[in-house]
């Protein structure tokens, strides 16, 4: 195998084309048509992407990059393919998608802006030929995980499909890429990730990124074989890819493979790279060109000619040009369109935003139209009932128990049901809410991983994107911070810009809040995070008939839904709860005691805290449980406020910027007029979380709560 060095000592690669076309190591079988294909896609590739610089320049499209120079990593790398195989791409691989005949219609519509659902409407047959692609990515690293997911959902079905993810250099150094290549290695996933090294990072050069020699061996740490090519010889590239696909496929497990190339060109239109490099370097690279060496070697040997090298210029621009055509006939975006595919189904919040944007586009004022939101409430029934549960045996019940009945429950009736975490299996978690499911279940179904929050959540949704219901848990809702990247870039998002064709059904198991003097980082309440986040439920039970099917309910749901469970309230109490399975609608709220004098709006471990308070005021109070923090019910908070004229907010969240925040805002927005009394917050206050030796003086309690109430029904204008 012949091999060279670049600048830097000890960095070999592999290859098969020299610079100048001729041959060095051993062939791969590929016939005069295959290797025609390869060039005819570098050569449609550039017509592609020099149209989109000039589309940019005018206006039409906002900034892009492309992959001059480095087309070969992407080519060679699809090309290893098979059917039914996933590519997780980012910005530079558009000849992985044209390799696979991505229409180019649908990619110049998608750079003008178009939403996803306004060019499949216009533009039936979208999508590339028998090899899946995921949307585009454009935060670093963060596709590996889902990738990784993927294969690990293949591994877990018994499919023989493998996963691709391409990264930059840059990627290298970021967490998701080594949470991934972590799991890859532990479970030895179908994956091959493949490291597109253009030796810059935007501006940010090679040694400056990483003082390890090369990048291929960052996966020796992780289990992973590696392999490194030279990146500018398609017929190299799409060798170690194929091979590393095979072993994936014949369950070999993960691959690294480190393509060295160049970025010729700036890292996007908004860059300019002679401002941090000199034209020494582009003019060594310029002569190692994979368009130049792949053309030289077909001459040579006769699989092109001069003229078919005019007639395939010639065709690729002419392609171009049509497709653009065709691209400038799909509609703009209906505006109304950006309220598509966040979540399925629809809510009051949606219904009534969707409303006031038809208004402005009417020329009328959309605040006017909010005055009929009082009346409207009217007729919503506030009786303190539950959803109708089965008939049948019950059991006396704690929250936790009530979770794990649910989880149980789900796994038996549908397969697709896994569970991951850290500490989930023999353990039973921290808490003990998987406890037996290990026993029962088995490994495949109840999946210890890594310590790894980020590498958990990324992984579940590649798991659940190719038809998984994944039930990841994260031990304390402070631990979840890490996860938090693939949380906004991936789970609340994928649904959305996918145009809805791919769904995410991960139910996060979260355990929140305080009132068990747990250490520093255990007792969080920050779910404003959550709940500011389009694309995403977020639920919170507080009582076990509650856990048991809201859980169940999120589980078959297909959006994404963080389970917030209050710890302090998993022991605490009892309740009877149906053995037989049953669910708790997603997107209720559930009145817990009526009265007329004042609302309170609670939920989680503040419920009880809420209704003793009722028991210590003179006044008749109604506890309303929230449940679902987003979407929220608001049809019953309006409904009830507006019977009660008062309103108490109660939670342990820090005060400023809290859901009681928004809560307040939306009674005062709508039922200002029908207000005895200002909404007061019974809260914790704007501090860390304390030490468990003044926990109590933090959060909020019965007596909190009851001054509040007290406050409001004592005030008068």
């Amino acid at each position: 195998m012949v091999k060279w060095t670049e600048s830097r000592p000890d960095m070999d690669f592999y290859r098969i084309l020299d610079p100048e076309g001729d041959i060095v190591d051993e062939m791969p079988a590929l016939g005069p048509d295959e290797l025609e294909s390869f060039y005819r896609c570098i050569v449609l590739t550039r017509a592609f992407e020099e149209k989109c610089i000039s589309l940019q320049r005018r206006g039409d499209i906002s900034i892009t990059s492309r992959s001059l120079g480095e087309e070969a990593v992407a080519l060679g790398s699809a090309a290893a393919l098979r059917p039914d195989d996933w590519v997780f791409m980012t910005y530079r691989q558009t000849a992985a998608a044209l390799y696979w005949d991505a229409p180019l219609d649908a990619q110049f519509a998608r750079l003008m802006g178009r939403a996803p659902e306004t060019v499949a409407d216009h533009l039936p047959g979208d999508g590339a030929d028998g090899v899946n692609f995921v949307p585009m990515y454009a935060p670093l690293a963060v596709n590996v995980t889902n990738a990784v997911g993927s294969a690990m959902a293949d591994s877990l079905a018994d499919r023989d499909h493998v996963s691709l993810a391409y990264i930059g250099d840059g990627s290298t150094s970021e967490g998701d890429f080594h949470e991934a290549l972590n799991f890859a290695g532990v479970f030895d996933a179908p994956a091959v990730v493949v490291c597109q090294n253009n030796q810059w990072a935007t501006s940010v050069p090679s040694h400056t990124q990483s003082a390890a020699e090369t990048y291929a061996q960052k996966a020796v740490a992780h289990g992973v074989p590696n392999e490194r090519v030279d990146g500018n010889d398609p017929l190299a590239v799409y060798e170690v890819t194929r091979e590393a696909v095979e072993r994936a496929a014949d369950g070999g497990g993960a691959t690294f493979i480190e393509c060295v190339t160049y970025r010729r060109s700036n890292h996007n239109t908004a860059d300019e790279a002679s401002i941090y490099r000199d034209d020494r370097e582009a003019d060594f690279w310029a002569e190692r060109d994979p368009k130049t060496r792949l053309e030289a070697h077909l001459l040579d040997t006769g699989v092109l000619t001069p003229a078919a090298v005019t007639d395939i210029e010639r065709t690729a621009t002419e392609r171009v040009e049509a497709a653009l055509d065709r691209a400038r006939s799909v509609p703009t975006t209906d505006p109304e369109r950006m309220f598509d595919n966040h979540l399925h189904g629809d809510s009051w919040t949606e219904r009534r935003q969707r409303a006031a944007l038809q208004a402005e586009q009417r020329g009328v004022n959309p605040f006017d139209a909010a005055t009929d939101v009082a009346t409207a409430v009217d007729d919503v029934s506030l009786s303190a009932t539950r959803e109708r549960l089965p008939d049948g045996e019950t059991s006396e019940t704690t929250l936790i128990d009530g979770i794990n009945d649910a989880l149980r429950q789900e796994m038996r009736r549908d397969d697709s049901v896994v569970l991951l975490g850290y500490d989930i299996g023999p353990m039973g978690g921290v808490f003990r809410a998987t406890e037996s499911l290990y026993e029962e279940f088995g490994p495949e179904r109840v999946i210890e991983t890594p310590l790894s929050e980020n590498g958990i959540v990324g992984t579940a949704v590649g798991m659940a994107m190719r038809g998984y219901r994944v039930v990841p848990e994260i031990q304390f809702l402070g631990f979840f911070y890490p996860a938090f990247g693939q949380f906004m870039y991936t789970l609340a998002k994928l649904h959305k810009r996918s145009g809805g064709a791919i769904d995410v059904p991960v139910t996060v198991r979260v355990p929140y809040g305080g009132g068990v003097e747990a250490a520093e980082y255990h007792s969080e309440s920050t779910e404003s995070f959550l709940v500011h986040t389009p694309g995403v439920r977020v639920v919170c039970p507080s009582s076990p008939v509650d856990a048991k099917g809201l859980m169940a309910a999120s589980i078959r749901h297909p959006d994404p839904v963080v389970f917030l469970e209050p710890k302090r309230l998993y022991r605490s109490q009892t309740e009877a709860v149906p053995e037989t399975p049953y669910t708790v609608n997603l997107g209720s709220a559930r009145v817990v005691e009526t009265g007329r004098d004042v609302t309170v709006l609670t939920w989680g471990g503040m419920v009880p805290e809420a209704v003793r308070a009722a028991t210590r005021v003179s006044a008749d109070v109604e506890v309303l449980d929230l449940r679902s923090l987003s979407p929220l019910d608001v049809e019953t908070i309006l409904a009830s406020v507006k019977k009660t004229g008062r309103c108490v907010i109660a939670h342990e969240a820090r005060r400023t910027m809290g859901l009681g925040a928004e809560l307040s805002a939306l009674v005062n927005e709508h039922l200002i007029e029908h207000l005895l009394a200002p909404v007061r917050r019974a809260t914790g206050y704007d501090v860390h979380f304390p030490g468990h030796d003044v926990e109590a003086d933090y959060l909020p309690d019965a007596r909190r709560i009851a001054h509040a109430v007290d406050s409001v029904v004592e005030h008068t204008y």
